[in-house]
């Protein structure tokens, strides 16, 4: 355990020398993967040999690429851990600083003392007050610095795995060829997989098969858009034909209503069928509307499906927002209970006329609209941004909470979704082009959801929470994140962000690693308020998300984490 006295002698310089060296060094690997791609290498070859060849440049290639941006991330994240220790370093002279000033003594091992006889005019009860303060304190430091020392030690651990990817892919893997991926398989083995195809396979794969490859990490976005297109448009033509074929003798039941004779309605099976059909249809219509007439403000691109699942009791999906594999800064944005496709992924209904939407009328819905929104705002300065809308889980609904099934109450369902949110995480990291800024960014119950999440990935680089009940701990080394990389955003009047119901108020809780984050009105930036209004046009609110997704520390804050110096 760190102590008091060795955060007065921290230093980050080290860190930052070594970040660099494994940054440059990183640029060798980027330069291979480029002159692997080159055409022309392996001209005057043919047949089978030329087609070896080719396929082992390739997954040369890949691997270089591998090593490149693993490299790269692992010296980017000892550049941000020297920032968070000088910071801390810092903030200890300055409590020091204080201590003094205030006519108390601290020890070398950070016992903090007053010396009455030496200074009489000292009053003892206010004295204690004072110094229990200071204590506090003084163990955050400590606490926020074995968390950055426990982050440092995962970096480590991360470059020793390099060691497998300098090895290679199994040979299981490069000859799998044209069949489904493995299902045990990591994003990184099954990136290797799709490699090593040719591009008439993985062209082959994608129309006959798109199921193998639209959830599947370690794909790349646009070809999991591709796939998960075709695959939708098969599922919106099977329940169709399900609903026609449906036993018209199962379809509704006959009730006796005393005084009122005879009625029908429809039965649980044949509603739940016409549910599904909905969101499938509006899932469809919204895609193709949305093509070529996109919210986004910057060049990055329409929507893409990059999840679609119908194996849940929900319809998931996760809609991106860009360039996903391409841009600098990527968050991934789980929103919470209530969240389904109709409406919050595809708006089914106007609110004006209040009535349903026509299917040539469908767009994107409230959750895609808040991503596209912070997307927007840090594109605002030119930046290189994208988002993904993620609901590849079941949000559990209230009428599910009250009939105690998929309860928000219970965290059941934010377990169940963490390990495919983040194998997510990481099948971002595996295919992206370098090491991206990734943002795990959640609302409400789905900040829970990711927090489960980042305790099995390292792949986010900082950790911003909306309207959280509790993402399960206030400690940032349980997120395998840095102290000073964790933001929680909590407006008035939101009784779900006061409850601390799941691991504490991150907002307020006093062993919290989470940087508060203020949602008043400031500057020209207006205040929020409520569950639901965190990125609304023009707020405190939206403005610090944006400057989380670019990577820069928000401008208006309730209370550091870390206390500068």
């Amino acid at each position: 355990m760190v102590t008091f006295n060795d955060l007065l002698s921290w230093g980050g310089t080290n860190l930052d020398t070594t970040g660099d060296s494994l940054v440059a060094a990183s640029h060798k690997y980027q330069q291979v993967n480029t002159d692997l791609r080159k055409d022309g290498l392996g001209d005057g070859l043919s047949g089978k040999t030329f087609e070896a060849e080719v396929k082992a440049r390739r997954i040369l290639a890949d691997d270089a690429e591998d090593l490149w941006t693993g490299l790269e991330k692992s010296g980017n994240d000892l550049k941000d851990a020297s920032v968070t220790v000088t910071t801390i370093n810092n903030a200890a002279h300055n409590l020091v600083t204080r201590i003094k000033d205030d006519d108390l003594e601290i020890s070398e091992s950070g016992e903090i003392t007053a010396d009455y006889k030496k200074n009489p005019s000292l009053e003892p009860v206010d004295v204690k007050s004072l110094i229990e303060g200071y204590k506090r304190e003084r163990d955050r430091l400590v606490e926020q610095a074995d968390d950055t020392v426990t982050f440092i030690s995962s970096v480590y651990d991360e470059l020793a795995k390099l060691d497998d990817t300098a090895n290679g892919p199994s040979p299981e893997v490069v000859n799998h060829g044209e069949r489904p991926p493995n299902p045990n398989w990591t994003p990184s083995q099954v990136n290797d997989w799709w490699t090593s195809l040719t591009d008439a396979q993985r062209q082959n794969i994608i129309n006959k098969h798109p199921a193998w490859i639209g959830n599947r990490a370690g794909i790349p976005s646009t070809v999991r858009d591709k796939a998960n297109r075709k695959w939708l448009e098969i599922m919106v033509k099977d329940i169709d034909r399900e609903v026609e074929n449906f036993d018209p003798s199962k379809k509704t039941k006959k009730f006796t209503q005393k005084g009122e004779g005879e009625y029908r309605v429809n039965t649980e099976e044949y509603n739940q069928l016409l549910a599904r059909q909905k969101e499938l249809h509006a899932l469809s219509d919204m895609l193709k509307n949305d093509a070529g007439s996109h919210s986004l403000k910057n060049d990055a691109g329409s929507h893409s499906l990059l999840v679609l699942d119908n194996t849940g009791k929900h319809l998931r999906a996760a809609v991106g927002t860009g360039d996903i594999d391409g841009a600098d800064n990527v968050i991934v944005n789980t929103p919470g209970m209530d969240t389904g496709v109709t409406e919050e992924i595809a708006d089914t209904y106007d609110e004006d006329k209040k009535q349903a939407r026509k299917p040539s009328e469908i767009k994107p819905g409230s959750a895609v609209n808040n991503t596209d929104s912070i997307v927007n705002e840090a594109a605002k300065t030119g930046e290189s941004v994208a988002g993904v809308t993620w609901l590849g889980y079941d949000a559990p609904t209230q009428a599910e909470t009250a009939e105690g099934t998929n309860s928000v109450v219970s965290d059941k369902a934010a377990k169940d979704a963490a390990k495919d949110l983040a194998s997510f995480y990481d099948g971002i990291q595996e295919t992206h082009h370098g090491d991206p800024h990734l943002v795990a960014a959640g609302h409400s119950y789905g900040s829970l959801a990711t927090g489960y999440a980042l305790r099995q990935s390292t792949a986010p680089d900082d950790f911003s929470i909306m309207g959280s009940p509790g993402p399960s701990s206030v400690d940032a080394s349980d997120f395998h994140t840095l102290p000073d990389h964790t933001f929680a955003a909590a407006n008035n009047w939101d009784g779900v962000a006061a409850s601390g119901y799941y691991g504490g108020n991150p907002t307020t809780n006093p062993n919290s690693d989470f940087t508060a984050l203020d949602t008043g009105a400031n500057g020209p930036y207006k205040y929020t308020s409520g569950h639901s209004n965190y990125t609304d046009k023009d707020s405190t609110s939206l403005h610090n998300q944006g400057q989380i997704l670019k990577g820069e520390k928000p401008d208006y804050v309730d209370r550091p984490s870390i206390k500068q110096g």
